[in-house]
């Protein structure tokens, strides 16, 4: 015999529930599991280990890369160098509104710009060259360019038209500046030196 709960109208039976007190079941059915709880809160199982691979992949994808970009970063560290010293001379120049002028001390292996300087401390030379091979001789089999002094910066943000040649080893790489923006654009792969 089942009464009404005064809580949300319920049916009460007032103690254990046996299969002959409960709707729709018979007493020949056998026990009955109590009804399932559903877990209010945590992760199942699956989700943690899904979360753990993700966690595992990525860690590998880091470690992996990370050898590479310190390679690149130790034998580059000249080319961005003077790269940075580039888009200093072009920051300060629009910053101050006056035209500033790039110079390289190649005794000192300083880029000064009035501004600022930056000194260069890895492996490698730089030299600032005008954009067409104007002042290019041949010097014992090799192709030899007088380096410009100076290359200005203007305060609309534009300099003058030149190329930055980054040599390690026996290997140069020549970038051409583009004279809006002051970035490199396609590096030239000159094997053998200058």
């Amino acid at each position: 015999m089942s009464r009404r709960s005064s809580i949300r109208g319920l049916p009460c039976t007032g103690g254990r529930t046996t299969p002959g007190n409960r709707p729709g079941l018979r007493a020949e059915d056998g026990p009955v599991a109590p009804p399932r709880r559903r877990n209010a809160g945590g992760f199942s199982l699956l989700e943690i280990i899904a979360v753990l691979a993700l966690m595992g992949l990525i860690a590998a994808l880091l470690i992996g890369g990370s050898s590479t970009m310190l390679k690149t970063v130790s034998t580059d560290d000249v080319g961005n160098t003077a790269l940075s010293a580039i888009a200093g001379a072009r920051h300060s120049a629009v910053l101050t509104g006056r035209t500033l002028e790039l110079t390289y001390d190649d005794q000192a292996r300083v880029l000064n710009w009035g501004e600022g300087s930056a000194a260069l401390t890895g492996e490698g030379k730089v030299r600032l060259l005008p954009v067409a091979r104007l002042g290019a001789i041949l010097v014992g089999g090799q192709l030899v360019e007088t380096p410009l002094t100076r290359v200005r910066f203007y305060a609309d943000g534009t300099c003058d038209p030149f190329r930055l040649e980054v040599t390690r080893d026996t290997a140069a790489q020549v970038l051409a500046i583009d004279p809006w923006t002051c970035t490199p654009l396609a590096p030239e792969n000159t094997p053998g030196g200058h």
